[in-house]
C-alpha cells in the first residue's frame, strides 16, 4: 500500500458511535492509542471511502489493510474497481464481521451480486445498498437464494433494471426473512411486477417499503391494499 493511499484509509476510519461510553470518550491521545491496538478484532469502526476513484489495485492494497477486521461498516460507493473488485471483497477473510456494506454507483453488473450471494465470508451483513449500478434480474435472484443473506434487514436496490423478472426473484426469495426496509424505487416493476412481489410470502418482517418512480397506477394502489 502507497503511503499516499494508506494515509486516506487511516484518515477515512470512524469509530462508531455505539463503542463510545458518554463517561469515558476517546479524546486525543487515548484515541491514538485505542487505533494502534492491533489486538482488538471486533467490529468498532466505519471506513468511509466513497467516491474516492479507488481502482482494482487499491482495493487489493486494501485487502491487507492491518485494521480490516475492525471495520464494521464499509462505505465504497462510486468508485473504480468494478465487478472484480466486488469478488476481492466477497473472499475477504478479515471482512467476516462486516455488517453495513455499500457498494453504490460502482457499475456492478449480475456478476458482482453472484460474488456476493457465494460469498462465505459476509455472513453477518444486516444492511446492503447496491443501489445505482448495472445489475439485473439474475443478480437479484442469486442473492434472493443465498444463504450468505438471512441477517439482511435492510437492502436497497433502486435504480437497477429489475423489470418483472426480478420482482419474481424477490417474491420467490429465501433469503430475506428478515428485511425490514426494502427499497425498489426506478426498478422499473410497473403494475404486473409490483403484483409479483405483493404474492410472495417472503415479507413477514417487512415495514418500510418504497417504489418510487416505478410507473405505478390505481391498479397498484388496489393491490397494495389487498396484501
Amino acid at each position: 500500500m502507497s503511503p499516499l493511499f494508506q494515509s486516506l484509509v487511516d484518515s477515512s476510519m470512524f469509530l462508531l458511535p455505539h463503542e463510545l461510553s458518554n463517561e469515558n470518550p476517546l479524546e486525543g491521545g487515548e484515541m491514538d492509542n485505542y487505533l494502534r491496538d492491533d489486538g482488538k478484532t471486533e467490529p468498532q469502526f466505519k471506513l468511509q471511502l466513497d467516491d474516492k476513484d479507488i481502482n482494482l489495485e487499491e482495493l487489493e492494497d486494501l485487502m491487507g489493510y492491518s485494521r480490516l477486521k475492525s471495520v464494521a461498516e464499509l462505505w465504497l460507493d462510486s468508485n473504480d474497481f468494478g465487478d472484480r473488485g466486488v469478488e476481492l471483497l466477497s473472499s475477504s477473510k478479515d471482512l467476516s464481521s462486516l455488517q453495513v456494506l455499500s457498494l453504490a454507483g460502482n457499475k456492478l453488473t449480475d456478476r458482482a451480486l453472484n460474488s456476493l450471494a457465494s460469498s462465505k465470508n459476509l455472513t453477518h451483513l444486516k444492511r446492503l445498498f447496491i443501489q445505482n449500478n448495472f445489475f439485473g434480474s439474475k443478480g437479484v435472484d442469486d442473492l434472493a437464494q443465498s444463504e450468505t443473506m438471512v441477517s439482511l434487514e435492510i437492502l436497497y436496490l433502486k435504480q437497477n433494471q429489475l423489470r418483472i423478472d426480478g420482482a419474481k426473484a424477490l417474491a420467490n426469495a429465501s433469503a430475506f426473512q428478515n428485511v425490514q426496509e426494502l427499497y425498489l424505487g426506478r426498478t422499473q416493476l410497473g403494475n404486473d411486477g409490483l403484483a409479483q412481489l405483493c404474492n410472495g410470502g417472503t415479507w413477514s418482517s417487512l415495514v418500510t417499503l418504497s417504489l418510487a418512480q416505478n410507473g405505478l397506477d390505481d391498479k397498484s394502489a388496489q393491490v397494495l391494499a389487498e396484501t
